[in-house]
């Protein structure tokens, strides 16, 4: 396969999907491939650049990172787990999952990332397709919710990458 840009570093779990999954496993792959990316775009920056304000919003790096832990436990946590997660925002402070405490540092977000990601395994895993999981309404499905985490994940992913070149220039797919 020929690049047009360089694979960027910390891209080794990266893993394209296989063609030929069925159609869960195809989505979780494409679910952890997102996910392996935004790591990828966060490792090895600099506390600063962790939180450096780019752009007017709350989007930084480390943001991304902690709204992204805040998604993963919405949906497969509460929403399809049945789980209690406080959720970090609310009318008054809708942007609060975006910011990062003064005490967080990188491997603190990477490792509530990765546990967030694990739990939200857990409920994939016990969960068919067609499932509503924990909810009584039934108004999304696994299916649903795995697709939306992707697109999600995959679109703050692309923000890391700007973000990521902007800060150091490290670039690549």
């Amino acid at each position: 396969m020929a690049h047009h840009v360089p694979v960027a570093p910390h891209t080794e779990e990266r893993r394209i999907p296989r063609h030929q999954l069925d159609e869960k496993d195809m989505l979780w792959a494409w679910l952890r491939f997102a996910r392996a990316t935004v790591v990828a775009k966060a490792t090895g920056l600099s506390e600063e650049q962790l939180r450096a304000r780019l752009v007017p919003s709350e989007t930084t790096v480390g943001g991304i990172l902690s709204h992204l832990v805040t998604v993963e436990r919405h949906w497969f946590g509460i929403v399809l787990g049945g789980q209690e997660h406080p959720m970090p925002f609310g009318p008054d402070d809708p942007d609060g999952d975006w910011r990062v405490a003064e005490h967080d540092r990188l491997a603190d977000l990477l490792d509530r990332y990765r546990a967030a990601c694990d739990a939200s395994d857990k409920v994939i895993e016990s969960l068919p397709l067609d499932s509503f999981g924990a909810q009584r309404t039934g108004d999304y499905t696994l299916r649903w919710a795995m697709a939306h985490v992707t697109m999600d994940t995959s679109r703050h992913a692309g923000h890391a990458d700007l973000l990521r070149e902007l800060l150091d220039g490290e670039r690549g797919w």
